[in-house]
This record gives structure tokens, sequence and C-alpha cells, in this order.
């Protein structure tokens, strides 16, 4: 790699550190880009060489991600009719559970550190918008027996609500654990995992 790229990367890995642990200090209303500048040890006018502000380093943080996402719903390799549904969630589930993992501090930042209250639903939107276009390629209707709204929410908010909960914890499962964990809430419904003694 290139000196200077590998010099721009590490002083990019530095804000973004900065911008995550004062985030989770005063919320990113009121940080200051100085705030980030102090603590991730460069000055103001490195910043700006990089970012416009402390929105657009925000903007372009989250938009990486959502990118990110996107891309591990087509690194599947090659995708036909007769692939199984379920072997593609598993695919999808354990390089979800991977990604997320290594973008922990942010991500939890974002949705429990007064970060940004949009960034979750975006994520949703981009999780269902995928996911149904995953379904229509393979031919796969959800059923009619509710409306499909309330399927898109309870599948996709419980795979949410479940990552969130999986990242906050303090010695969370190895991710290649909790994708079998999604995967079993996947396949059984809540009352399910009620055994009677």
């Amino acid at each position: 790699m290139h000196q200077n790229d590998l010099r721009v990367r590490k002083t990019r890995a530095k804000i973004k550190r900065a911008l995550i642990e004062t985030i989770n200090e005063k919320g990113f209303g009121n940080l200051t880009v100085s705030d980030i500048t102090e603590r991730a040890g460069i000055n103001r006018g490195t910043f700006y060489i990089h970012y416009k502000g402390k929105q657009d380093l925000l903007e372009q943080l989250e938009e990486a991600i959502y990118s990110d996402i996107i891309q591990l719903f087509h690194d599947n390799g090659t995708i036909s009719s007769v692939t199984s549904y379920e072997d593609l969630n598993r695919q999808f589930f354990q390089k979800f559970s991977t990604y997320i993992y290594g973008e922990r501090d942010f991500i939890l930042a974002m949705v429990l550190g007064n970060g940004d209250p949009m960034f979750y639903h975006k994520i949703k939107q981009i999780l269902t918008r995928e996911l149904l276009k995953r379904m229509e390629y393979l031919g796969i209707k959800m059923s009619d027996e509710i409306p499909h709204e309330y399927i898109e929410e309870y599948a996709i908010g419980s795979m949410l609500n479940l990552s969130i909960y999986w990242l906050e914890k303090d010695n969370p499962e190895p991710p290649n654990e909790f994708a079998k964990i999604m995967m079993r809430t996947r396949t059984k419904a809540p009352l399910a995992f009620a055994v009677k003694e």
C-alpha cells in the first residue's frame, strides 16, 4: 500500500474513534470539530482536508455502513432460482454478524449514544428492501395470512433488535455463534421456544 494511503487511513481511523468517543460523552448535537480534533490528536486543518465538517464526517461514515451492508447481499456468488433461501440467509447472517461486530462501537454510538436517531431506521429500510429484492428474484412470496408490512416489521425489527442486544453485551458471543442464534430465531416462532417442564 502507498505510504500516503496508509497515512490517510490512519488519520481517518483516529477521527472516527474520536467521533465515537465524543458522541458517547456528549452526543453528536453537542460536540464540535475541535472536540474531535483534540481527542484525535490532530489539527483542524488536517480534519478539513478529509471532511467539510462534523455532519459531513457523520454522513460519510454512515454511507460507508449502508453501502457495505448492501454489498453483503451481493457477495454470495451466483444466485439462481434453485439456490436455497435458507442457505442464502445463513451466509448472509454470518457475514452480517461479522461485519456489524467489526463496526460495533460506531453502531452502538449511533443507536444508543445520542448519535443519529435515523441511522437505525435507514438500516432497517435497507435490509427490508434488499431482502424483498432477493425474495422476488428467487420467486418467494410472503404469506397473505397477515398484512405484509407486519411480517416485514417482525422479521427485520426482531433481527435488528437482537443484533443491538448482542452488540451491547459486555462479552458478546463470537459472530459465528450469533449467526446461528439468528438462524434459529428465523425458523421458530417465539412461543416455540417455550418448553413445558
